[in-house]
């Protein structure tokens, strides 16, 4: 509605009687003493020279910058937010039809009857507020608080009369609405959707399982279920793998309030990704049966790491260093005398070589071998042996006399992190037996523990890495590791700090550096609601990273469904967002070429189904209730959609805003102004013409 006009100018407005003289002046001259118009009636003359006297005026009027000032009353309806539950979990029940078919009818009538006095803005949700997606039930997230945050976000500062939350009241992420640290400054009403009651049910809520094992290894699964008024009834559970049922177990419910708790042993026997289905047999009248299975994804790999132990003659060390590398399962150690190794290195990752003798042939083999190696020093080793390895530190003047040493850890150590309880420990280990002479570090050495002798302190290395011609190298000039887990035990009563010590000391050793020029890099493991983005690189004959050829990947899912993608380039590499994927298997081959030469990458990943909908059936009414009472509403249940409306229309803290709006606008951006000016202009033009002149 409009209260007020104002007619303003920059310049004073008395500057308005100069701008009428001019129009007046101009037209007076031209039509004056103009012989041409003698014979034209006076009407004529009279509307040509009131034409160019408004003319002028009007453009003499513009120089004066004018402009005008307008007061409106502008009236803002409140906003009703309608925020529909779009999840799967809306379907678990027996009433699944009516939300798809009269439900919807429902709230289509209710958006109506709002409309004709709010202005009604509908959003599904699951994870995210959406104001775009059908209403069809499939989202697999439910996020009840970050409702209320994207509304704050969306509606800043606007007229929120209310929200209708219409939902479950089942969340899976995020917190619960009910302790939002700030009240909405709107009503909420909530309306009650899905199974209020408890309805009989099986939902295998939980499969504890290793994302990686061994082949011919053992894995545990660990089962959890709950069971909702079933008693007396019987089912059975299934684990399927490859189409074969491998594991069966019949149950009878005991109880309408019960669960099932089992721990399955299964082996691995096939390498790769292995799919099983965990799966309880359905009983009569459940209400839902897709939360009674779950798949599970185990990625088998091909054996362990094979670590051997090469020892001069039978010492405990040999035993107390199996015992600790065998306590990571990744790892399989293999014990040897020097004396009966056939000097295959092929199978194994790491060579523990426990003494140095003299002149042995075998030794020199490993050294030059590219077989990463980890050499224990002791009273059996000889040093000029030792030295003639070359492994970038000597030992000068011993004479081969030994000296009892203890560990100090170095702080500065950078190749792995040692734990602060492992730190400590390390402190109170016994002696072992090494060298006695001056020690020489010749090339760019590590040092994880030094030397104590008695209370001194000394830069002596205990513990050494390095690493020569690509061959990492560690060097512990000291025997006696079995005395360090027997102290360890006395005091701890276990040998954590022994084991971690020795297997990151293994673990740094044994791990193979890619030196591939083409690599593929992605997540094994995904869930179906996230984007898959694979990263790749490539590398020239001096391994600089270079990303000028083509690179395509294709992916073949358990169908053998194929599709095919081509990297986008990066600064030096590549990525790829395949998007979001079905559940599943997926073989993947990645390929490029660079020169003459075709590099290929092979692998495999999985797509878990998010199943988290199906962990609960039941509808939860205190949630609801609770969140109308709290934001000053009331809970309806599906059957009183036709409540809403009236009950909105009766609150009286909804209302409409009346704020008052100025509005200021030059002249010349009036168009109406541009149209009087070529009108004028139009019509005296054309009455000059009329009259012979122009």
């Amino acid at each position: 509605m409009l209260l007020s006009i104002n007619i303003a100018t920059e310049l004073p407005l008395w500057l308005v009687i100069f701008c009428l003289a001019a129009g007046f002046l101009y037209a007076y001259l031209l039509y004056k003493n103009d012989a041409r118009f003698d014979d034209a009636k006076p009407i004529i003359k009279k509307i040509m020279f009131l034409s160019r006297f408004i003319l002028v005026s009007i453009l003499a009027f513009l120089l004066l910058s004018p402009f005008i000032k307008t007061l409106f009353n502008k009236i803002e309806k409140p906003i009703i937010i309608i925020a529909q539950d779009n999840s799967s979990s809306i379907l678990f029940n027996k009433d699944s039809l009516f939300y798809q078919t009269t439900y919807q009818n429902k709230m289509e009538e209710l958006v109506t009857n709002l409309s004709q006095n709010f202005e009604v803005k509908k959003y599904t949700f699951g994870q995210n507020l959406d104001g775009n997606k059908p209403n069809d039930f499939t989202e697999k997230i439910t996020n009840l608080s970050n409702v209320f945050n994207e509304i704050e976000s969306k509606f800043y500062n606007q007229n929120i009369g209310a929200v209708i939350l219409a939902s479950d009241g089942i969340y899976n992420q995020g917190t619960n609405p009910l302790y939002l640290s700030n009240l909405p400054p709107y009503t909420v009403y909530t309306l009650i959707l899905g199974d209020t009651s408890i309805q009989r049910d099986i939902i295998l809520k939980e499969v504890n399982h290793n994302k990686i094992t061994f082949l011919k290894n053992q894995f545990p699964l660990e089962i959890f279920a709950v069971v909702n008024k079933s008693e007396g009834l019987k089912t059975q559970l299934k684990i399927t793998h490859d189409n074969a049922i491998i594991f069966s177990k019949d149950y009878t419910i005991s109880s309408n309030s019960s669960s099932i708790t089992e721990t399955i042993l299964l082996e691995a026997k096939n390498i790769g990704t292995q799919h099983y289905k965990v799966e309880f047999s359905t009983i009569e009248n459940e209400v839902s049966t897709t939360n009674n299975r779950k798949d599970i994804y185990i990625d088998v790999l091909d054996g362990k790491q094979n670590i051997l132990i090469l020892a001069n003659s039978p010492h405990p060390d040999i035993k107390a260093l199996k015992n600790s590398i065998e306590s990571n399962e990744n790892y399989k150690v293999t014990a040897k005398f020097i004396t009966d190794f056939d000097g295959n290195l092929n199978p194994y990752s790491l060579v523990i070589v426990h003494q140095i003798p003299q002149n042995n042939n075998i030794i020199k083999q490993i050294n030059a071998s590219t077989t990463s190696a980890w050499y224990i020093i002791g009273n059996q080793s000889n040093e000029q042996d030792f030295n003639g390895l070359n492994l970038g530190i000597s030992v000068i003047n011993s004479k081969n006399n030994f000296n009892d040493i203890l560990p100090k850890l170095n702080p500065q150590f950078p190749l792995f992190i040692i734990s602060e309880n492992t730190s400590k420990s390390i402190q109170n280990f016994p002696p072992l037996s090494g060298f006695f002479g001056n020690y020489q570090i010749k090339t760019n050495s590590y040092q994880l523990l030094n030397q104590k002798i008695g209370n001194v302190e000394t830069d002596n290395p205990l513990l050494v890495f390095n690493e020569q011609e690509n061959k990492k190298n560690a060097i512990l000039f000291g025997e006696g590791i079995w005395r360090w887990r027997m102290q360890e035990f006395l005091i701890n009563s276990n040998n954590d700090a022994t084991n971690e010590l020795i297997n990151k000391t293994v673990q740094f050793l044994a791990v193979k550096d890619d030196k591939s020029k083409f690599r593929v890099i992605l997540n094994k493991s995904i869930l179906e609601n996230e984007e898959l983005i694979i990263n790749a690189e490539l590398y020239n004959d001096s391994y600089e990273l270079i990303n000028e050829p083509e690179v395509k990947i294709a992916l073949v899912n358990a169908e053998d469904k194929k599709f095919n993608y081509v990297f986008n380039k990066t600064s030096k590499a590549y990525v790829l967002d395949a998007g979001i994927l079905v559940s599943g298997i997926y073989n993947y081959i990645a390929s490029t070429k660079l020169g003459e030469k075709i590099y290929t990458q092979k692998g495999q990943f999985q797509v878990l189904p998010l199943m988290l909908e199906a962990n609960n059936s039941t509808a939860d009414v205190q949630l609801m209730q609770n969140l109308a009472k709290k934001f000053g509403g009331h809970l309806f249940y599906s059957s009183m959609i036709d409540e809403i409306n009236p009950t909105i229309e009766q609150n009286k803290n909804i209302s409409s805003i009346i704020y008052e709006e100025h509005d200021i606008k030059d002249w010349i951006q009036i168009k109406w102004i541009f149209f009087v000016l070529i009108l004028l202009l139009t019509l005296e033009w054309f009455l000059r013409k009329r009259n012979g002149a122009y």
